[in-house]
This record gives structure tokens, C-alpha cells and sequence, in this order.
């Protein structure tokens, strides 16, 4: 049986990363990806952590030795790295017995010649002597942290999108709009007709980047609240959907809904909503939002065809399944209880329930 270090003595993938000589002759657990993201080299180390030969590793991507669930967190995280960046951020990988090991990992730009980034790692023991219940804990907790990354580095880009790029854009509108103004009524009036497509075409791409925007991180939700955006969320895919009937029922206070919980909710309602119009091939949804016996209760319902829950939870394939598990670890990494009910013909309820008296478990 593999030794597993105790966190006291695990090695710092930050100071391995000072010192990595070229990686080939490291002793570091450390890997190297390539510009498309795979496992060109890997150490001795870092392949035994996982109880693989370095060979066996080339080729290979994170995503491909991510558990189940954390997969997009992979592929986000080696994006990253190929772009440059350098924070820590932590992954449960597979190892060839099925162990599932929590691993901590370090970036850097290669800077010895090589193309791609070089990345240390090292074992994470979140809890000693846990038990299994602890231990799916705190894979729930650390998979929660990567959302909530995941969430600002959308705020970052949708802000700069609005704030940085769409006010480029409306100048060279107003600048063309003006230069057309100022075209002397004898000049050539194709080139007239030239500016004013063009000008069309800036307000098509100010739409487009106000839409990518608003699905990034909705400003109304920072600005007005959850409750203001749930309502404008729903008249959105109405009228994206003519086919399909969307009831809001909101029975709560904007003071009653945890602030910690406010954003999952959202992106909760985002991929439920999506699954109906995508799949439900549904007449009808409803979104209700309550509160009973000391609870949240978040539910929505269609009465589209439904799925057998079994099949669904057991596809690996299916863009559903993927709906499903992440209404599933949003739900319960925020300390809540999911609900889920569908027949075949008889449509689908999906949401989540949370404790209005466990507050601290949401701010995990």
C-alpha cells in the first residue's frame, strides 16, 4: 500500500517550482504540458503519485485523469495555464488502482527552452483519519472553491467586455455615424451606403458582446438582486422560446435568500431552464421560489416528455446528464438538498432545498 505524507511533510509545489530544473532530471513531482494542453513529460514522482510510470502519462490530458464531476474543472485549469497563469488550484485525479488523490498544482511559463508550461504538484490530505463521508466532503468543498473561481474569472472577463471593450466599439459607431453625417450630398453615394452597413454591423456586434456580457455574470443580479433577475431571466427565454410558457412564482423576500446562495441559484435556474427548452420538448414551465418548514425551496417544473432517472444519472454522453450534475453539485456543495422527480410523458421537477438556519454551510 502506497504511503500517503501527512501534510505537515508534503512538499510546496510553489518552492518546487523555484528551483525545477529541466524536467526530464527532476526530482519534483512535476509535469509538463504541451501548447494543447497533454502531458508531454512527466517525473518519476509525479507519475508514482498516481501510481503510473512517467511514459504511461505522455499524451495524456487533465481532463482525461480528472474523477468524475471534476472534469470541466480540468479543462478550465489547463486552459489557464496554457494562457500564463501562475496561481495554485487544486484537482482529483484517478490513479491506475481507481484511488482517487487530491492534488495541489503550481504553473509556471517554461522558461528553459521548451514550449508549454511546467506544473508541480503534490498530494493534498484535507483531513487526516477521515472518513468517507469527510473525505467526499471535502472533495464537495474543494470542487465548490474551482466554481466560485470559475464564477469571478466570468465577472473579470464580463466586466472588461463592458467596461473596456463594448465603449470601443459604441466610439467607432458614433464615428461613423458622424462621418456619415458629414459626407457633402455630392459625394459618391456608395460610399454613403458603405458606412451605414458598417454602422449596422458595429450595432450587431454591441448586442452580441452585451449579450456574452450578461450570460458571463448577469449586472442586474450585483445591481438589483436575485428576485429582479430571476423575473427578467424568465421573460428572456419566453420571448427566445415562443414555443414554451414560463411562470415566475416568487414567495420570498430578497432579505430571505442567503447572499451566498444568491448566484447558484441563478446558474441553478440557467441550466434547468435550458434543459427544458433543450430536451423537455415542454409546453410549459414554472419556476417557484418559497419558503416551508424553515426552508428555501427552489423548484422547476415542465410538463414535457421526462426522462427515466436512472438512465440519466448513468449517461455519460448526454448533454442532460451534464445539466443534471451540475444542478447536483451546486446544490448539495452548498449545503442543500436536491429535488428530483420525473416521469416518462409526465414531465420533469428539479431544484434544490436549503435550511434558512444553516447559512454558514452555503458560505463554504
Amino acid at each position: 500500500m502506497k504511503t500517503v505524507p501527512n501534510e505537515s511533510s508534503a512538499p510546496d509545489p510553489s518552492l518546487a517550482m523555484q528551483a525545477l530544473p529541466p524536467i526530464a532530471g527532476s526530482s519534483a513531482a512535476a509535469i509538463r504540458l504541451d501548447p494543447q494542453g497533454r502531458i508531454s513529460e512527466a517525473t518519476v514522482s509525479a507519475a508514482a503519485m498516481l501510481g503510473f510510470e512517467p511514459q504511461e502519462l505522455r499524451g495524456r490530458s487533465l481532463k482525461e485523469l480528472a474523477i468524475e464531476g471534476w472534469q470541466a474543472a480540468a479543462e478550465v485549469a489547463a486552459a489557464r495555464v496554457r494562457f500564463g497563469a501562475t496561481e495554485s488550484f487544486e484537482l482529483a485525479l484517478r490513479g491506475r488502482s481507481g484511488r482517487r488523490t487530491l492534488v495541489e498544482m503550481t504553473a509556471r511559463a517554461g522558461a528553459d527552452g521548451h514550449d508549454g508550461a511546467v506544473v508541480a504538484w503534490s498530494e493534498r490530505r484535507v483531513r487526516r483519519n477521515s472518513g468517507a463521508q469527510d473525505a467526499e466532503a471535502d472533495l464537495k468543498r474543494v470542487a465548490y472553491g474551482l466554481l466560485h473561481t470559475q464564477e469571478a474569472e466570468r465577472m473579470r472577463v464580463a466586466l472588461e467586455l463592458h467596461d473596456e471593450v463594448s465603449p470601443i466599439v459604441i466610439m467607432v459607431k458614433y464615428m461613423i455615424e458622424d462621418a456619415v453625417g458629414r459626407l457633402n450630398p455630392e459625394a459618391a453615394a456608395e460610399s454613403g451606403k458603405i458606412l451605414n452597413e458598417a454602422a449596422a454591423r458595429l450595432r450587431d456586434v454591441i448586442s452580441e458582446l452585451r449579450r456574452i456580457s450578461t450570460d458571463l455574470r448577469p449586472k442586474l443580479l450585483d445591481d438589483l438582486g436575485l428576485l429582479p433577475t430571476l423575473e427578467w431571466y424568465c421573460r428572456g427565454v419566453e420571448e427566445a422560446c415562443s414555443d414554451v410558457h414560463v411562470e415566475c412564482h416568487l414567495a420570498v423576500a430578497e432579505s430571505q435568500v442567503p447572499h451566498a446562495l444568491k448566484l447558484d441559484i441563478f446558474r441553478i435556474v440557467q441550466e434547468a431552464l435550458s434543459n427544458v427548452i433543450n430536451h423537455a420538448k415542454a409546453r410549459r414551465a414554472r419556476l417557484s421560489l418559497h419558503t416551508s418548514m424553515n426552508e428555501l425551496i427552489l423548484v422547476i417544473e415542465d410538463d414535457g416528455e421526462g426522462f427515466d432517472l436512472g438512465m440519466a444519472t448513468s449517461r455519460r454522453d448526454g448533454s442532460l446528464n451534464l445539466g443534471l450534475q451540475s444542478i447536483r453539485k451546486r446544490v448539495e456543495a452548498t449545503g442543500g438538498r436536491l429535488l428530483l422527480e420525473s416521469i416518462g410523458q409526465r414531465g420533469t421537477r428539479i431544484g434544490g432545498a436549503w435550511r434558512l438556519d444553516a447559512g454558514d454551510e452555503a458560505k463554504r
